[in-house]
Protein backbone atom coordinates (compact mmCIF):
# COMPACT_ATOMS: atom_id res chain seq x y z
CA UNK A 1 0.00 0.00 0.00
CA UNK A 2 1.05 3.25 -0.99
CA UNK A 3 -0.19 6.67 1.14
CA UNK A 4 0.76 9.83 -0.26
CA UNK A 5 0.46 13.19 2.51
CA UNK A 6 0.76 16.21 1.20
CA UNK A 7 1.68 18.56 3.39
CA UNK A 8 4.61 17.86 6.20
CA UNK A 9 3.05 20.20 9.36
CA UNK A 10 2.49 19.08 12.27
CA UNK A 11 -0.72 17.41 11.08
CA UNK A 12 0.57 15.69 7.68
CA UNK A 13 3.94 14.77 10.06
CA UNK A 14 1.95 13.25 12.96
CA UNK A 15 -0.45 11.18 10.31
CA UNK A 16 2.75 10.07 8.91
CA UNK A 17 4.02 9.14 12.32
CA UNK A 18 0.50 6.87 13.79
CA UNK A 19 -0.09 5.43 10.26
CA UNK A 20 3.97 4.15 10.26
CA UNK A 21 3.37 2.98 13.65
CA UNK A 22 0.05 0.64 12.64
CA UNK A 23 2.50 -0.24 9.57
CA UNK A 24 -0.14 0.78 7.37
CA UNK A 25 2.04 1.09 3.60
CA UNK A 26 4.95 3.18 2.94
CA UNK A 27 4.57 6.85 2.71
CA UNK A 28 5.73 9.84 0.56
CA UNK A 29 5.38 13.15 2.55
CA UNK A 30 5.04 16.19 0.52
CA UNK A 31 5.61 19.60 1.07
CA UNK A 32 6.51 23.16 -1.17
CA UNK A 33 9.44 23.10 1.82
CA UNK A 34 11.05 19.51 0.45
CA UNK A 35 14.01 19.60 2.68
CA UNK A 36 11.69 19.53 5.97
CA UNK A 37 9.86 16.42 4.43
CA UNK A 38 13.23 14.95 4.28
CA UNK A 39 14.23 15.43 7.24
CA UNK A 40 11.08 14.59 8.95
CA UNK A 41 10.94 11.38 6.70
CA UNK A 42 14.19 10.58 8.28
CA UNK A 43 13.48 11.47 11.69
CA UNK A 44 9.66 9.12 11.43
CA UNK A 45 12.04 5.96 10.19
CA UNK A 46 14.40 5.98 12.87
CA UNK A 47 11.73 5.62 15.13
CA UNK A 48 9.93 2.59 13.58
CA UNK A 49 12.33 0.46 15.09
CA UNK A 50 10.51 1.57 18.39
CA UNK A 51 7.01 -0.52 17.00
CA UNK A 52 8.21 -3.03 14.81
CA UNK A 53 7.47 -1.30 11.76
CA UNK A 54 8.57 -2.44 8.03
CA UNK A 55 7.32 0.07 6.15
CA UNK A 56 9.03 3.12 5.05
CA UNK A 57 8.65 7.11 4.84
CA UNK A 58 10.26 9.26 1.90
CA UNK A 59 9.62 12.74 1.77
CA UNK A 60 10.33 15.76 -1.14
CA UNK A 61 8.09 17.93 -3.42
CA UNK A 62 7.29 15.00 -6.24
CA UNK A 63 4.20 15.02 -7.51
CA UNK A 64 4.85 11.80 -9.29
CA UNK A 65 5.50 10.14 -6.16
CA UNK A 66 2.17 11.43 -4.60
CA UNK A 67 0.08 9.58 -7.71
CA UNK A 68 1.89 6.22 -7.71
CA UNK A 69 -0.57 6.89 -3.97
CA UNK A 70 -2.93 4.37 -3.46
CA UNK A 71 -4.61 6.77 -0.92
CA UNK A 72 -3.97 10.82 -0.55
CA UNK A 73 -4.26 12.60 2.32
CA UNK A 74 -4.35 16.30 1.69
CA UNK A 75 -3.25 18.64 4.69
CA UNK A 76 -2.12 21.30 3.24
CA UNK A 77 -3.29 24.81 3.81
CA UNK A 78 -3.32 27.86 6.53
CA UNK A 79 -4.07 26.60 10.37
CA UNK A 80 -6.76 28.56 12.25
CA UNK A 81 -5.64 31.39 14.39
CA UNK A 82 -6.80 32.82 17.54
CA UNK A 83 -10.10 34.42 16.96
CA UNK A 84 -10.43 33.29 13.42
CA UNK A 85 -12.85 30.65 12.23
CA UNK A 86 -12.53 27.66 9.69
CA UNK A 87 -14.37 29.98 7.14
CA UNK A 88 -12.31 32.60 7.52
CA UNK A 89 -9.88 30.41 5.64
CA UNK A 90 -12.18 29.59 2.72
CA UNK A 91 -10.11 31.96 -0.07
CA UNK A 92 -6.96 31.46 0.52
CA UNK A 93 -7.34 27.60 1.36
CA UNK A 94 -9.66 26.77 -1.52
CA UNK A 95 -6.73 28.32 -4.44
CA UNK A 96 -4.11 26.00 -2.28
CA UNK A 97 -6.59 22.92 -2.58
CA UNK A 98 -7.57 23.74 -5.98
CA UNK A 99 -3.94 23.37 -7.20
CA UNK A 100 -2.87 20.49 -5.50
CA UNK A 101 -6.33 19.05 -6.83
CA UNK A 102 -5.38 19.67 -10.92
CA UNK A 103 -1.52 18.09 -9.87
CA UNK A 104 -3.45 14.76 -8.73
CA UNK A 105 -6.52 14.53 -11.21
CA UNK A 106 -4.28 12.12 -13.49
CA UNK A 107 -3.33 10.09 -10.93
CA UNK A 108 -3.27 6.17 -12.32
CA UNK A 109 -3.69 4.00 -9.63
CA UNK A 110 -7.61 5.39 -8.95
CA UNK A 111 -6.66 6.49 -5.69
CA UNK A 112 -8.85 7.52 -2.29
CA UNK A 113 -8.22 11.10 -1.53
CA UNK A 114 -9.05 12.48 2.15
CA UNK A 115 -8.84 15.92 2.51
CA UNK A 116 -8.31 17.41 6.28
CA UNK A 117 -7.53 20.78 5.04
CA UNK A 118 -9.96 23.74 6.24
CA UNK A 119 -13.09 24.56 6.10
CA UNK A 120 -13.56 20.77 5.42
CA UNK A 121 -16.64 20.15 3.74
CA UNK A 122 -15.83 23.00 1.18
CA UNK A 123 -12.20 22.18 0.67
CA UNK A 124 -13.66 18.33 0.32
CA UNK A 125 -15.99 19.74 -2.36
CA UNK A 126 -13.32 21.47 -4.14
CA UNK A 127 -11.10 18.57 -4.64
CA UNK A 128 -14.14 16.15 -5.89
CA UNK A 129 -15.01 19.04 -8.70
CA UNK A 130 -11.68 19.74 -9.48
CA UNK A 131 -10.49 15.70 -9.64
CA UNK A 132 -13.17 14.99 -11.00
CA UNK A 133 -12.80 11.53 -8.91
CA UNK A 134 -16.04 8.99 -8.21
CA UNK A 135 -17.68 10.44 -5.20
CA UNK A 136 -16.87 7.21 -3.25
CA UNK A 137 -13.05 8.10 -3.77
CA UNK A 138 -13.12 11.86 -2.50
CA UNK A 139 -13.82 11.83 1.17
CA UNK A 140 -13.27 14.96 4.36
CA UNK A 141 -11.99 13.80 7.16
CA UNK A 142 -14.54 15.81 10.10
CA UNK A 143 -17.16 13.80 11.55
CA UNK A 144 -14.57 11.32 13.23
CA UNK A 145 -12.54 14.03 14.74
CA UNK A 146 -15.73 15.75 15.78
CA UNK A 147 -17.11 12.62 17.57
CA UNK A 148 -13.23 11.99 19.10
CA UNK A 149 -14.14 15.10 20.94
CA UNK A 150 -17.45 13.94 22.01
CA UNK A 151 -16.23 11.36 23.49
CA UNK A 152 -13.36 12.88 25.48
CA UNK A 153 -15.86 15.64 27.08
CA UNK A 154 -18.30 12.21 28.25
CA UNK A 155 -15.19 10.63 29.53
CA UNK A 156 -14.41 13.90 31.51
CA UNK A 157 -17.80 14.10 32.51
CA UNK A 158 -18.39 10.58 33.45
CA UNK A 159 -15.13 8.79 33.75
CA UNK A 160 -16.29 6.22 31.52
CA UNK A 161 -13.45 3.56 29.40
CA UNK A 162 -12.94 4.77 26.15
CA UNK A 163 -14.38 2.13 24.83
CA UNK A 164 -17.71 2.26 26.77
CA UNK A 165 -18.68 5.29 24.72
CA UNK A 166 -20.21 5.19 21.31
CA UNK A 167 -21.63 8.23 19.41
CA UNK A 168 -21.49 9.78 16.05
CA UNK A 169 -21.43 13.59 14.42
CA UNK A 170 -22.72 13.93 11.57
CA UNK A 171 -23.48 17.62 9.92
CA UNK A 172 -20.87 20.14 9.05
CA UNK A 173 -17.27 20.18 10.71
CA UNK A 174 -18.42 23.94 12.41
CA UNK A 175 -20.66 25.63 14.25
CA UNK A 176 -23.50 23.54 12.83
CA UNK A 177 -22.28 19.84 13.12
CA UNK A 178 -25.04 17.87 14.97
CA UNK A 179 -24.03 15.40 18.16
CA UNK A 180 -26.73 12.25 17.44
CA UNK A 181 -27.49 12.36 21.19
CA UNK A 182 -30.11 9.55 20.14
CA UNK A 183 -27.12 7.17 19.15
CA UNK A 184 -24.98 8.28 22.45
CA UNK A 185 -24.84 5.06 24.85
CA UNK A 186 -22.18 4.71 27.67
CA UNK A 187 -22.04 1.78 28.78
CA UNK A 188 -24.78 0.51 26.78
CA UNK A 189 -27.03 2.67 28.24
CA UNK A 190 -28.41 5.81 26.55
CA UNK A 191 -26.80 8.96 27.43
CA UNK A 192 -29.82 10.52 28.67
CA UNK A 193 -30.16 8.24 31.63
CA UNK A 194 -26.72 9.12 32.93
CA UNK A 195 -26.55 12.62 32.60
CA UNK A 196 -29.29 15.25 32.81
CA UNK A 197 -30.23 17.00 29.32
CA UNK A 198 -28.72 20.34 30.93
CA UNK A 199 -25.32 18.98 30.82
CA UNK A 200 -25.38 17.19 27.99
CA UNK A 201 -25.84 20.20 26.28
CA UNK A 202 -22.99 21.55 27.49
CA UNK A 203 -20.96 18.55 26.35
CA UNK A 204 -22.53 19.06 22.92
CA UNK A 205 -21.44 22.50 22.44
CA UNK A 206 -17.94 22.06 24.31
CA UNK A 207 -17.23 19.13 20.87
CA UNK A 208 -19.03 21.90 19.11
CA UNK A 209 -15.79 24.59 20.00
CA UNK A 210 -13.28 21.89 20.53
CA UNK A 211 -11.13 22.85 17.78
CA UNK A 212 -11.59 26.84 18.76
CA UNK A 213 -10.50 26.36 22.24
CA UNK A 214 -7.39 24.34 21.54
CA UNK A 215 -6.35 27.20 18.92
CA UNK A 216 -7.02 30.02 21.69
CA UNK A 217 -5.06 28.03 23.99
CA UNK A 218 -1.73 26.96 21.47
CA UNK A 219 -1.77 30.52 20.10
CA UNK A 220 0.53 29.90 17.36
CA UNK A 221 -1.17 26.59 15.38
CA UNK A 222 -4.32 24.38 15.62
CA UNK A 223 -5.11 21.40 17.13
CA UNK A 224 -2.84 18.29 15.28
CA UNK A 225 -2.54 14.75 16.88
CA UNK A 226 -6.24 14.00 17.56
CA UNK A 227 -7.28 15.23 13.54
CA UNK A 228 -3.95 12.85 12.63
CA UNK A 229 -5.66 10.27 14.54
CA UNK A 230 -9.00 10.73 13.00
CA UNK A 231 -7.37 10.48 10.12
CA UNK A 232 -5.19 7.64 10.21
CA UNK A 233 -8.91 5.99 11.40
CA UNK A 234 -10.13 6.41 8.11
CA UNK A 235 -6.90 5.03 6.76
CA UNK A 236 -7.11 1.85 8.48
CA UNK A 237 -10.79 1.12 7.52
CA UNK A 238 -9.41 1.62 4.01
CA UNK A 239 -6.39 -0.02 3.81
CA UNK A 240 -7.47 -3.21 6.01
CA UNK A 241 -10.92 -3.16 3.53
CA UNK A 242 -13.03 -2.84 7.46
CA UNK A 243 -16.18 -1.94 5.74
CA UNK A 244 -16.22 0.19 9.14
CA UNK A 245 -19.50 2.75 10.01
CA UNK A 246 -17.32 5.86 9.93
CA UNK A 247 -18.69 9.66 10.29
CA UNK A 248 -16.74 11.15 7.14
CA UNK A 249 -17.54 13.97 4.70
CA UNK A 250 -19.14 12.97 1.42
CA UNK A 251 -20.89 13.90 -1.43
CA UNK A 252 -24.58 13.71 -0.77
CA UNK A 253 -26.26 13.21 -3.99
CA UNK A 254 -30.00 12.60 -2.51
CA UNK A 255 -28.83 11.01 0.53
CA UNK A 256 -31.07 11.94 3.64
CA UNK A 257 -32.42 14.61 1.22
CA UNK A 258 -29.39 16.40 0.74
CA UNK A 259 -27.73 17.10 -2.56
CA UNK A 260 -24.34 18.70 -4.38
CA UNK A 261 -22.44 19.34 -1.12
CA UNK A 262 -19.90 17.20 0.99
CA UNK A 263 -21.74 16.68 4.63
CA UNK A 264 -20.94 14.46 7.01
CA UNK A 265 -23.03 11.46 6.93
CA UNK A 266 -22.82 7.69 8.12
CA UNK A 267 -20.30 6.14 5.76
CA UNK A 268 -19.18 2.43 5.06
CA UNK A 269 -15.37 3.04 4.54
CA UNK A 270 -13.66 0.29 2.37
CA UNK A 271 -11.05 -0.42 0.10
CA UNK A 272 -13.43 1.38 -2.26
CA UNK A 273 -13.47 4.16 -0.12
CA UNK A 274 -16.91 5.84 0.84
CA UNK A 275 -18.60 2.35 -0.02
CA UNK A 276 -22.20 2.69 0.89
CA UNK A 277 -24.12 6.06 2.97
CA UNK A 278 -26.10 4.38 5.76
CA UNK A 279 -29.58 5.32 6.59
CA UNK A 280 -29.85 6.24 10.25
CA UNK A 281 -33.01 6.85 12.20
CA UNK A 282 -32.80 10.43 13.59
CA UNK A 283 -34.93 12.29 15.97
CA UNK A 284 -36.82 15.59 14.34
CA UNK A 285 -34.42 17.62 16.02
CA UNK A 286 -31.40 15.67 14.58
CA UNK A 287 -33.25 15.65 11.20
CA UNK A 288 -34.03 19.31 11.27
CA UNK A 289 -30.03 20.53 12.82
CA UNK A 290 -28.97 18.17 10.08
CA UNK A 291 -30.83 20.38 7.05
CA UNK A 292 -29.35 23.19 8.90
CA UNK A 293 -26.21 21.96 8.82
CA UNK A 294 -26.26 21.41 5.06
CA UNK A 295 -27.82 25.24 4.55
CA UNK A 296 -25.10 26.65 5.92
CA UNK A 297 -22.43 24.76 3.74
CA UNK A 298 -24.42 24.90 0.80
CA UNK A 299 -24.31 29.04 1.02
CA UNK A 300 -20.48 29.05 1.02
CA UNK A 301 -20.53 26.43 -1.87
CA UNK A 302 -21.95 29.16 -3.70
CA UNK A 303 -19.19 31.54 -3.05
CA UNK A 304 -17.00 28.53 -4.39
CA UNK A 305 -18.64 27.66 -7.36
CA UNK A 306 -17.65 30.86 -9.57
CA UNK A 307 -13.51 30.30 -8.67
CA UNK A 308 -14.20 26.61 -9.75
Amino acid sequence: MKIGIIGAGNVGATTAHIALMKNLGDIYLLDIEPDMAKGKAIDLNQSKYLFGADVSVEGGDDYERIKASDIIVITAGLARKPGMSRDDLLVKNFEIIKSISLKIKDSPKEPVVIVVSNPLDLMAYTAYRVTGFPRSRVLGMAGILDTYRFYHFIQSKTGAKSKAISSMILGSHGDTMVPLISHTKINRLDISSVIPAEDIKILSDRARNGGAEIVSLLKTGSAYYAPAASTVRMMEAIVKDENALLPCSVYADGFYGLDDLFIGLPVKLSKKGADAVVDIKLTHEEGRALYDSAAAIKEQITKIKGML
